[in-house]
């Protein structure tokens, strides 16, 4: 099954960056303005709408405060379900090393290049906000 895979480092601790993936403000300050529900629980389901109206729901499946964040895709894109979308914490000198993974598509077609493409820019938008305050959210 095809993963789509990124690494960053970002010059902050891991526990600013599990906040920044687990709680509204977070969420909301480089992904999307227009996050609800977001709270580090296993079993939450936090919402995240997007300007074309699109709305991605996704249950917290996995937490380790200051290592680890999954989420299990449960509405949003088409060839979203049954995927998994897993964010892994390590601290290094001077930081966070961040490894993103949105993992178990079917196949590399549909939006799986678009998708991957997206992921990086956001994940910059996270690198931006933990080391400025100012993410781009959309």
């Amino acid at each position: 099954m095809p993963d789509i895979l990124h690494e960053v480092t970002i010059e902050g601790s891991p526990d600013a960056v599990y906040a920044a993936l687990t709680k509204n403000q977070g969420l909301a300050s480089w992904w999307t303005t227009r996050t609800r529900n977001a709270k580090p629980a296993v079993g939450a389901v936090p919402e995240f709408e997007f300007p074309d109206g699109m709305v991605f729901k996704m249950e917290i499946t996995a937490l380790e405060p200051g290592r680890t964040v999954h989420w299990k895709p449960l509405q949003g894109a088409p060839d979203w379900p049954g995927t998994r979308v897993t964010w892994d914490l390590v601290a290094v000198d001077g930081g966070t090393k961040l490894l993103f993974g949105h993992r178990d598509y079917a196949s590399y077609g549909g939006s799986f290049a678009n998708v991957s493409y997206n992921w990086a820019w956001f994940l910059t938008s996270l690198k931006q906000y933990i080391e400025t305050g100012s993410g781009t959210p959309v």
